[in-house]
């Protein structure tokens, strides 16, 4: 009998709270329903684009078989995935990607290429994040007159594994141009190159480095947009793809 009574208070107690307080509940379930929306959408807005295919298979296939045909012949050993020291890592981020901490990241990037001679300059230029540009990074082979020259983009939003993405991706046309290694069609030397990264053993900050990233900006109150940064001819899916099938290829040889 004495559970009913208390049951009997409590179920009141609750009735006249929320007859006194409807105002209040209801301001508060509408505020709660405004955050569910607000945090629905900027998932939304941030979520990344990782499964677009940029390249079909038949054509990272046929870039592979190229690649593996070309550096055979000029005599080129594979010495295994890639692996960045970790006191060089700390360097690199602490210094914001500093000329001199990248320069350092180039040659072991190059010699583990088998590139011993250090014949082109290396420039790392700050960037605006409000500008977007075309390129992250550019190969001049040089001329009679100039010397061949690596230019990197350094955006203060990109990532550890974005910024290294782009010195391998630039380090490895200087590779493959030094060795005569190229296809005739702009975009597809391009895709090749990025198909080398993995072949070479890069695959796994290519992998990281080549992801979509999304960056949340408040412009006011009320207002709030997104940065978009994407780097490469290549998305994650592609070299996640290539990295597969090389896997294969070398595990059969």
């Amino acid at each position: 009998m004495k559970l009913y009574v208390v049951l009997i208070t409590v179920v009141i107690i609750i009735i006249y709270v929320s007859i006194s307080c409807r105002y209040y509940i209801a301001a508060y379930l509408r505020h709660f329903k405004k955050e569910l929306k607000y945090i629905k959408d900027k998932n939304k807005s941030l979520k990344t684009d990782l499964k677009t295919r940029y390249l079909p298979n038949k054509t990272i296939e046929s870039g592979i078989e190229l690649l593996d045909k070309e550096l055979k012949s000029i005599g080129y050993k594979y010495k295994g995935e890639f692996i960045i020291p970790d006191n060089l890592r700390r360097e690199l981020v602490y210094s914001k990607y500093s000329e001199r901490t990248l320069k350092k990241l180039f040659v072991l990037i190059t010699q583990h290429m088998g590139i011993t001679d250090q014949g082109v300059e290396l420039e790392v230029k700050n960037v605006s994040s409000k500008i977007r540009r075309s390129y992250a990074g550019l190969y001049n082979e040089g001329s009679e007159t100039t010397d061949k020259k690596i230019s990197i983009f350094v955006n203060p939003d990109y990532s550890y594994e974005t910024v290294v993405s782009i010195i391998i991706h630039e380090s490895t046309h200087y590779f493959l141009l030094s060795n005569g290694i190229r296809v005739k069609d702009r975009k597809m030397n391009e895709y090749l190159t990025d198909l080398a990264t993995i072949y070479l053993g890069f695959g796994k900050y290519m992998l990281e480095g080549y992801k979509q990233t999304k960056k949340l900006i408040f412009v006011s109150e009320l207002t709030r947009t997104t940065i978009e940064h994407k780097v490469g001819y290549l998305n994650y899916s592609d070299v996640k793809h290539t990295m597969k099938v090389i896997k294969k290829i070398r595990k059969n040889k």
